[in-house]
């Protein structure tokens, strides 16, 4: 069955360590930028010798400060612009900060993660992201899959959620129900919903082949029996 192209978030302890170091080598090279201009106001303003690099490195880090502000403000500023455009009653919520539950997972907290999560979502059962986030770490390091599928049909019910998520919640409810969850039944209700909800897309198309082969498969069972 063909894949849609939003992929499964795969939390790890791995990949927090990895998204700090990005950071970290982001934050050290826009220090690293404006070291020269430092120095350079260090020099205008008549200092010299040692006491030149030491006011050099300080101007650096408040213009990296300055810089970095400026750019999460211009973001701020664009993402507000293009909302308005998008949705001009400007009935956008406000999105979740999931980046102490992420640092829980990162650290191996597991239990406290799955409780920050929980209280998130209890302020905010409508984002999408933070659902899709909290569904893949039970579905993952959470060993909790019982309480991905209600997190991934929780997705699939958020008002006017966009057709590929509800695509993606249904594709991961199938890897559950196939696999570790082992209940083909299910799978076979999620084919069927898959089928008629997208019936002109590569999805849909490859839900209801995968479903006549399974019912035909189960039929030849049947009369061997």
């Amino acid at each position: 069955m063909p894949q849609i192209t939003i992929e499964p978030i795969r939390l790890t302890p791995d990949t927090y360590r990895h998204e700090f170091k990005t950071k970290a080598t982001k934050a050290f090279l826009v220090f690293v930028f404006w070291c020269p201009f430092g120095l350079g106001i260090a020099s205008i303003m008549g200092f010299k010798g040692t006491t030149r690099f030491l006011v050099a490195l300080a101007f650096a880090v408040v213009l990296a400060i300055a810089g970095v502000l400026a750019i999460l403000i211009a973001q701020s500023i664009g993402a507000s612009v293009l909302q308005t455009f998008v949705n001009p009653r400007g009935s956008r919520s406000p999105a979740a900060i999931t980046s102490r539950a992420e640092s829980l997972v990162a650290r191996g907290q597991y239990d406290e993660a799955a409780a920050e999560f929980a209280a998130l979502r209890a302020t905010y059962p409508h984002d999408v992201s933070l659902l899709r986030l909290e569904a893949e770490f039970h579905a993952g390091v959470g060993r909790n899959p019982q309480s991905a599928v209600q997190l991934f049909n929780q997705l699939r019910r958020v008002p006017d959620v966009p057709g590929a998520v509800e695509r993606y919640a249904t594709h991961r409810l199938l890897d559950l129900y196939l696999g570790v969850l082992a209940d083909p039944g299910r799978a076979m209700v999620e084919l069927r919903r898959m089928a008629d909800r997208f019936p002109d897309t590569p999805d849909g198309q490859g839900a209801l082949a995968e479903l006549t082969r399974r019912r035909d498969h189960l039929a030849q069972d049947q009369t061997h029996t």
